[in-house]
């Protein structure tokens, strides 16, 4: 399982941005580190092409944040997991990953 999250200071144009999708991710991992510690996360670029995602995803599913399924993993992600045209599966949005780790690592609802 690999998480695709775009580095926290980036430029688009001449501005100088942070993703808020991101965020809540970060948020979330420091919140409850053992998914950080059971994830790979990896840092790509605002420009693409972003790291690894097209190999994984193709050209088309580049958006951050990503959490790519790189070992078929299937532990409740059926429920929030797209296939990319690779055969890959993934989830591309941040409530859906966010649902997932809760299932997956047996967090707290949200409330």
């Amino acid at each position: 399982m690999i998480l695709y999250l775009l580095k926290r200071d980036f430029l688009d144009g001449d501005s100088r941005y942070f993703c808020p999708y991101c965020l809540r991710i970060e948020g979330l991992m420091a919140m409850f580190p053992e998914i950080r510690h059971s994830i790979e996360v990896r840092y790509v670029d605002f420009a693409k092409p972003r790291g690894e995602l097209p190999d994984f995803l193709g050209e088309a599913n580049q958006s951050c944040p990503n959490l790519v399924l790189t070992d078929g993993d299937r532990y409740g992600s059926e429920k929030y997991s797209v296939m990319a045209p690779t055969g890959t599966r993934h989830i591309d949005s941040t409530d859906n990953i966010i649902a997932y780790f809760i299932e997956r690592f047996g967090l707290p609802q949200m409330h």
